[in-house]
């Protein structure tokens, strides 16, 4: 591009001159070249060999890292299943307990209302003794 605004050089420079240096696109997998732009279709067609070793090492090192995810995924599954039943046993023994404490709480109401009742039948009881032997006499 001839006549590059000022204002758009920095941009030009780093992203649209043919002239700039430019990464190999094979970066990301290993490739250190660092080209000229308008170069960059170049350097791949001559260094294909390279870029597929490096493309099949990379996959390689993917493949381990899947069987050892894989493997790591197949643990933690197993142990949420223990995880997953163990919760499910403490959710039953809370509502057992949660029921045993409702039966307990209704019981000490039942066991006050029956000490209260037998409390008025005792006294109920010595009225009618008392009414009783004063009658007698």
């Amino acid at each position: 591009e001839m006549g590059v605004a000022r204002h758009n050089m920095h941009e030009h420079v780093t992203t649209r001159c043919i002239l700039r240096e430019a990464e190999c696109p094979l970066s990301i997998v290993g490739c250190t070249a660092i080209v000229k732009a308008t170069d960059v279709t170049q350097h791949l067609n001559q260094h294909a060999d390279t870029h597929f070793m490096l493309l099949s090492t990379r996959m390689m090192e993917y493949q381990q890292l899947f069987k050892k995810f894989d493997t790591k995924i197949k643990m933690l599954e197993e142990k949420n299943s223990k995880l997953e039943l163990e919760l499910a046993r403490n959710t039953a023994l809370l509502s057992t307990k949660n029921e045993s404490n409702a039966i307990s709480n209704d019981l000490k109401k039942v066991t006050k209302r029956l000490n209260a009742l037998e409390s008025s039948c005792r006294t109920e009881f010595k009225k009618v003794e008392y009414d009783r032997r004063s009658h007698k006499k």
